[in-house]
């Protein structure tokens, strides 16, 4: 699934690239400031051909917090760096628009859990003392395809300044879970059982493959 993904994604980065006109001057610009649910950071559009922009953003979001997994209470580092290209198409000539693009994905996940009572680890009981701490990490498609609908022109005539919306999501696919045991004996049982904690806190986080895309941008045209 995460390779499928990333295929997806770069098929995507060439459509957008062969979409670009030999004949394209990118003549007028505007700058944003975006926030949404990929975070805080920045924009650029310029025009494309009528009706078409194109739009490059980057937005930063990192934080903590802690959740129960599979019976284990973790504390989650959760770092989001996502550079985003997309090309939106004014349908109607007015504010309406579809988008379609690359989501760069930078998200980075780490875990780390560190239980004073006995807890389940692949379906077998440990004691704190023949687990130690726990410390892994999950990681998202590089490359994700990205679709999605918005409101608003940056580069409309009627105003200088105003807002856009985006609303979409991005396919990042399926995790990849690593999982080690730090200060405890690693015996043949406790690795087959913490490889089968990582199926499942994959399954677990298989429902975040479609990442709700939110933003609002607030735009001055040049």
């Amino acid at each position: 699934m995460k390779r499928r993904a990333s295929v997806f994604g770069l098929i995507m980065v060439t459509i957008l690239w062969a979409a670009v006109p030999a004949g394209a001057t990118f003549s007028e610009f505007a700058i944003g400031a975006k926030v949404g649910t990929l975070g805080l950071g920045g924009e650029v559009t310029t025009d494309l051909v009528p009706r078409v922009n194109l739009r490059g953003s980057l937005q930063w979001l990192d934080f903590n917090y802690e959740t129960e997994i599979e019976g284990v209470n973790y504390n989650l580092d959760l770092s989001f760096l996502h550079p985003l290209v997309m090309a939106d198409w004014y349908v109607f000539g007015g504010s309406f628009r579809l988008s379609g693009g690359v989501l760069f994905d930078g998200t980075h996940i780490c875990l780390d859990a560190t239980s004073t009572e006995p807890v389940e680890i692949g379906g077998h009981e440990y004691q704190p003392n023949e687990l130690g701490r726990l410390r892994g990490e999950a990681e998202f498609n590089p490359i994700a395809p990205y679709i999605g609908v918005g409101f608003g022109n940056a580069l409309s005539r009627k105003h200088r300044w105003g807002f856009t919306m985006d609303l979409g999501v991005a396919f990042i696919g399926s995790p990849d879970v690593t999982l080690s045991a730090i200060g405890a004996p690693l015996t043949a049982q406790l690795q087959a059982d913490l490889a089968q904690e990582e199926r499942d806190l994959e399954d677990d986080l298989h429902k975040f493959q479609f990442y709700p895309v939110l933003a609002l941008t607030l735009f001055f045209r040049f």
